[in-house]
């Protein structure tokens, strides 16, 4: 299934054996699904599924920068910023390890997680201190 018609509702398929989902979103199968249902979950402030999802995809692939990241956005959004800090240091973590291969990504990624990880800890996201800190 392709990223563009995830989402789309699907006419029953006997070849299908996954049962409907409530919101005819299709059932996730693989980390890529979880992901993407995630996202759809979280644009939708469907925060206890999208949730779910992303640890979902981390219970598949624990070292996932994205379901760290996405899992920050989650708990910071439901006002849970001690988990949401967490999962963003976690994130930075990854990317430090090396776990995001392009460089302009694995920078953006860690600049945002930062940003966010100042702003429930400090009141603002010190965004140009971390830029020109971590000049790249």
């Amino acid at each position: 299934m392709t990223r563009l018609n995830l989402f789309k509702r699907r006419k029953p398929d006997s070849k299908d054996t996954r049962i409907p989902h409530p919101h005819g979103i299709p059932e996730a199968t693989s980390r890529d699904d979880y992901m993407l249902r995630g996202w759809y979950y979280y644009s939708r402030k469907m925060n206890t599924e999208a949730e779910a999802d992303f640890q979902e995809v981390l219970a598949l692939d624990p070292e996932n920068v994205d379901a760290n990241y996405s899992l920050g956005l989650v708990f910071k959004a439901q006002g849970m910023n001690e988990k949401a800090v967490e999962y963003f240091n976690r994130a930075v973590a990854l990317i430090e390890d090396g776990f995001i291969k392009e460089k302009a990504r694995a920078e953006m990624l860690r600049r945002l997680s930062s940003g966010h990880i100042n702003e429930l800890t400090e009141g603002d996201w010190k965004l140009e201190e971390e830029i020109w800190q971590h000049k790249g």
